[in-house]
């Protein structure tokens, strides 16, 4: 499929960007290089920076009525709707994750803004009883906002970062991952066809080099990031420089915990989907495998059973069910974990043939063999390390082993299953299931430890970008 010409967007004008040397964009499913990386000319970056605090300081966009900003968000959906499409097979060809799941993404989009803007028309403001009247709570945009997102699942995370910020009503500038800058050029495209103020939207590509530039500028008053553990810490020590909040979604070495009383044929179909969805690319994906020591070779017979019929394919064919990882060099560095876990005594279980292609192709993987203490780190990829335990003790133990808290999946009697998540010191946990969404749009999602910092979800990301100010009569003459 074609790709349109990667530019920024300034001050409501699309701007050209330089090509950078060093790592070209590459197609998943091929290994064929495709474009070079671009990158956002430093005047664009400035112009950028204060186009937005002009615009918080004029009130070109917080300062207009609830009701009109929501219309406008609508607006947004409304364009977003002709470019599904479009998003989905964008997504699929950068990304490598299967077209049939870049197309549920694609579609969530516009009803991300709809929602927003639900959010603004049903904002209220709210008091308390004061000794002279009423003391008001007001809900204002902290200003300009830093939308920085990965390169995994780029349309709908960049896109529920964006709304929520603009719904708050503030200056949005969006940094995209270098490696799937695209889709965001169609957001950001849809976004200008709209009544939305010059500037109150941009969008500026690059490297870290670039974000780190964004977030360390005093203009900026809010980041939201997601990605990685090295990108979030880097974020995290400038805006505490600055006092500044950060939403920060990183990533998850999240177990999938099979009980005694599991039925193995749930636990096993919740195996392959947490191993393989976005091939194995996402925060909530399985990086540990907790299994009764009574149930281990029938789980692993039955996961093998099903791996062995998975499709592994072009991202783009439509009976493909898992697609190759993003580039070589995750690629690599996925293989390399893989191997490096081999020699600290572990055995790699792979039954997914491999299509003759050149391209990044990984089957889905377990590990078995390895002690629990050599598998703390998360991979990224369709890659999960089996542990058997014997009592529900040790169970909890090793739920809890590595640095990470982000999400954890449970089988086995409901109510004995739901009784240990409300133990978890884990931002999320479904029992007998796994799901790449929520459970439910409206529930916040959060991360313990080096999962992330501050609570992300639907009211809680627009509540992120809005300061509180208490007003009241504190006495008369």
């Amino acid at each position: 499929m074609s790709r349109e010409v990667l530019q920024d967007w300034i001050c409501g004008e699309p701007v050209d960007t330089v090509s950078l040397e060093g790592p070209s964009l590459q197609d998943p499913n091929t290994g064929d290089l495709t474009e070079p990386m671009v990158s956002a000319r430093s005047e664009s970056i400035t112009r950028a920076l204060s186009t937005a605090a002009e615009v918080h300081r004029t009130g070109a966009w917080s300062g207009l009525q609830p009701h009109v900003r929501a219309d406008i968000l609508d607006q947004i959906a409304n364009a977003l709707e002709g470019e599904t499409e479009t998003l989905a097979e964008l997504g699929a060809a950068t990304t490598g994750v299967v077209i049939s799941q870049t197309e549920r993404f694609a579609g969530l989009v516009p009803l991300i803004f709809r929602k927003a803007g639900a959010l603004v028309r049903d904002q209220a403001l709210s008091t308390y009883d004061g000794p002279f009247g009423a003391v008001e709570v007001h809900r204002l945009p902290l200003g300009p906002a830093l939308c920085i997102a990965p390169w995994n699942a780029p349309t709908a995370i960049a896109a529920h970062k964006v709304a929520s910020a603009l719904a708050a009503g503030c200056p949005t500038i969006l940094k995209p991952s270098e490696w799937t800058p695209h889709t965001a050029n169609v957001l950001a495209r849809a976004i200008h066809k709209t009544e939305l103020p010059a500037g109150t939207f941009q969008l500026v590509h690059g490297r870290g080099d670039v974000g780190a530039r964004l977030t360390d500028d005093e203009r900026v008053r809010a980041v939201s990031f997601t990605g990685g553990l090295a990108g979030g810490r880097a974020v995290a020590v400038s805006c505490a420089q600055q006092m500044k909040p950060a939403q920060l979604e990183l990533g998850g070495n999240n177990p999938l915990i099979v009980l005694r009383d599991a039925d193995v044929d749930v636990a096993a179909d919740g195996i392959v989907t947490a191993l393989t969805r976005l091939n194995g690319q996402w925060c909530r994906a399985l990086g540990r495998v907790l299994i009764h020591r009574s149930l281990e070779g029938q789980v692993l017979e039955a996961v093998g059973g099903r791996l062995r019929s998975l499709r592994l394919g072009h991202s783009l064919k439509p009976e493909s069910e898992m697609g190759p990882l993003i580039h070589r060099g995750h690629f690599e560095q996925v293989q390399g974990r893989i191997d490096e876990l081999c020699t600290l005594g572990g055995t790699a279980h792979s039954w997914t043939p491999k299509p003759e292609a050149p391209g990044f192709f990984c089957p889905g993987t377990l590990i078995t063999g390895c002690a629990p203490n050599l598998t703390t780190e998360e991979v990224f990829g369709p890659v999960a390390s089996v542990h058997a335990f014997d009592t529900e003790a040790e169970m909890f133990e090793l739920a809890h082993q590595a640095p990470y808290g982000l999400a954890a999946y449970i089988f086995g009697d409901e109510e004995r299953s739901l009784e240990w998540a409300r133990r978890f010191e884990i931002g999320s946990t479904k029992i007998n299931g796994v799901t790449v969404t929520s459970l439910n749009p409206e529930a916040p999602r959060s991360a313990w430890r080096l999962s992330g910092l501050g609570v992300e979800g639907h009211r809680e990301t627009y509540d992120f970008f809005r300061g509180i100010g208490v007003v009241g009569v504190a006495g008369r003459n």
